[in-house]
């Protein structure tokens, strides 16, 4: 049988403690790029928004026709790139509210739940736990943030051309 004290007492704890610092800092740097990609998806979305009200602010008027209160064009192309403009806007907006979407829980390495183990522990194994957390903590909250990320790559230039679209479709038709 192997000795798990002796083990533990025999790491360099300088070492795991340099390791945790490295895993600390990533860990603060992914959560502060996890912030700013939730407030992309929150600005795009945002920002759809405002540009469908702008494009559709005089689909109330019932003076005008409906075609031309929702700019769309008599020709066959003109309605080709009006549909696929609105499906491009729309799409990049589905993607940003399904990425903005709570699906998972953002870990942290210490858990509050871990106090009444944590004062029964030696330094060392202190040290290997904390280690352990740090690592658990990153897997998991990498894939949280890739999911988001996508969200956000993924409708960028969907929502740049959708709106590219619409704006030559409504002003130069």
């Amino acid at each position: 049988m192997v000795d798990i004290k002796g083990v533990l007492m025999s790491i360099d704890k300088n070492a795991v403690t340099r390791y945790i610092e490295e895993q600390r800092r990533f860990h603060d740097e992914l959560t502060d790029s996890f912030k700013s990609l939730r407030g992309k998806i929150t600005t795009y979305i945002g920002l759809i928004l405002a540009f469908l009200a702008f494009l559709y602010a005089g689909a109330l008027d019932d003076s005008k026709p409906t075609q031309e209160r929702l700019f769309i064009p008599e020709e066959l192309y003109g309605k080709i790139f009006y549909a696929a403009g609105l499906f491009l806007l729309l799409y990049a907006l589905g993607k940003l509210i399904y990425g903005a979407r709570p699906n998972s829980v953002w870990t942290v390495a210490f858990q509050s739940n871990d106090c009444d183990a944590i004062e029964e522990m030696t330094e060392s194994e202190y040290l290997i736990k904390q280690k352990n957390d740090y690592e658990n903590a990153r897997k998991d909250n990498i894939l949280v943030h890739a999911k988001k990320h996508e969200a956000v790559k993924d409708s960028f230039y969907p929502l740049l051309l959708g709106a590219i679209l619409l704006i030559v479709l409504r002003y130069f038709q």
